[in-house]
């Protein structure tokens, strides 16, 4: 098949959308696809240009965008849409694309625009909470948004702008508006893909049943093996340890951390790969309280796995309801056992007691932490470990969701070509 996959962002600097865009795109290719990615770029003016990256051709639709808060946003959305959608048109009739598949919020409308105009397949994948937050995060402070109503909207806007959000209370409109818009041109997607079941629940008030499908992120086993196979440069991973992997911050439960390990004062140290707003602090709170954490910082990918597939188990205390973690898949996949808290998507990892641990609580997670780590239970940490390599072999691995993916591709071609017109279009 004749694909495209328009990407907000696309390595090598780029987060995690990026980064399964391009592991989607890969695997693709790999299975003897044609691929183009499309990606917009934030320049002076409009314009494209062309890059390689691992043996796959970028198509970058440059465009300005302004710098002010909201002006920002209307220069990203609005105003680009129409004009990303007309260049899209024109590159998926001269590259005669089958299935256009967008991939984050700057995308999706204008590849769904596109696609209707030249009567292709479109597709979308939602790795976020962008169709149902103007901030994308679906939290208000610490907390999970009730809902992006209009008092609400008004009570994010200082949470989130501090003294500009009480200046900036009309465009509370604006925002209500703009939200509307996405949540418009998604709904219009052939397919429209939610990496956990979590996110298919937000999405089913306004996306058809029928074009609904919970579809995740992938892992490439082998290539996780492979990199995590050569020991760890840190030091203190020389012997047996905990590990946080993630940002220094409220939401990601870092406070729940500390509170984690004040009352289950295990025996073993806690590493914490990853770095943030609340480091400073972390570090007077371990150092007053003689806590047994030592924070490493970022450190690169490749050691993150190097650490996952050595740590006795991985500590995932995170508040806000995760999409899908790919900490925890790659965790999993290297057969980490993981005591997470049971939130959003996370429980289409993990089952409780069967390949990890889920806690809804504080105290249930101290109990379980004690418990887990007694010498008693050596084989039932085993089990887990097996358990969860076993998981993420059957539901998230990249033989298996790329098939998922590619058989999706081919059933929505069949369906826009009509009876008369069999197969031709969705050979390889």
């Amino acid at each position: 098949m004749r694909l495209a996959l328009v990407s907000d962002v696309f390595p090598p600097k780029c987060g995690g959308s990026g980064w399964s865009t391009f592991y989607l795109a890969q695997a693709l290719q790999q299975r003897g696809h044609q691929v183009a990615v499309v990606v917009p770029k934030e320049g002076h003016s409009f314009g494209h240009s062309q890059r390689l990256y691992e043996g796959l051709e970028i198509t970058e639709f440059i465009y300005p965008a302004a710098r002010l808060p909201f002006v920002r946003n209307y220069t990203r959305n609005e105003r680009l849409y129409p004009r990303f959608a007309a260049f899209l048109e024109n590159f998926f009739r001269e590259h005669e694309i089958e299935v256009a598949h967008g991939q984050h919020y700057l995308t999706i409308p204008p590849t769904v625009m596109a696609a209707q105009r030249t009567g292709i397949v479109s597709v979308a994948t939602v790795r976020d909470y962008w169709p149902l937050c103007y901030w994308t995060t679906h939290l208000r402070g610490s907390q999970i948004c009730p809902g992006c109503s209009a008092i609400n909207r008004l009570k994010c806007l200082p949470a989130n702008q501090g003294a500009l959000g009480l200046v900036a209370a009309p465009l509370s409109l604006y925002m209500g508006a703009n939200l509307r818009l996405k949540q418009h041109w998604l709904a219009q997607a052939d397919a429209t893909l939610a990496v956990s079941s979590y996110i298919g629940e937000k999405l089913a008030s306004f996306v058809p049943s029928e074009r609904l499908h919970i579809l995740p992120n992938f892992v490439d086993l082998d290539e996780l093996e492979r990199e995590a196979k050569p020991a760890p440069l840190a030091p203190e991973a020389a012997a047996p340890f905990l590990l946080y992997v993630g940002k220094l911050e409220e939401n990601k439960g870092i406070r729940l951390l500390l509170d984690l390990l004040r009352q289950a004062r295990p025996a073993l140290p806690t590493l914490i790969a990853g770095d943030g707003a609340l480091r400073a602090e972390i570090e007077q709170v371990v150092l007053a309280e003689g806590l047994n954490l030592k924070i490493l910082g970022w450190v690169e990918h490749a050691e993150v796995l190097r650490l996952l597939a050595r740590t006795e188990l991985l500590l995932f205390p995170s508040l806000w309801p995760e999409p899908l973690s790919r900490v925890l898949l790659e965790a999993t996949g290297l057969g980490t056992l993981v005591l997470a808290m049971d939130t959003g998507g996370t429980p289409d990892i993990l089952r409780s007691g069967e390949n990890g641990l889920l806690a809804h609580h504080l105290p249930e997670m101290v109990a379980q932490l004690q418990s887990i780590l007694k010498p008693e239970n050596s084989l039932e940490r085993i089990r887990l470990r097996q358990q969860a390599r076993r998981t993420t072999q059957e539901n998230f691995s990249k033989e298996v969701v790329v098939s998922r993916v590619e058989e999706l591709y081919k059933r929505l071609a069949v369906k826009r070509a009509g009876p008369e017109k069999p197969g031709s279009q969705f050979q390889r």
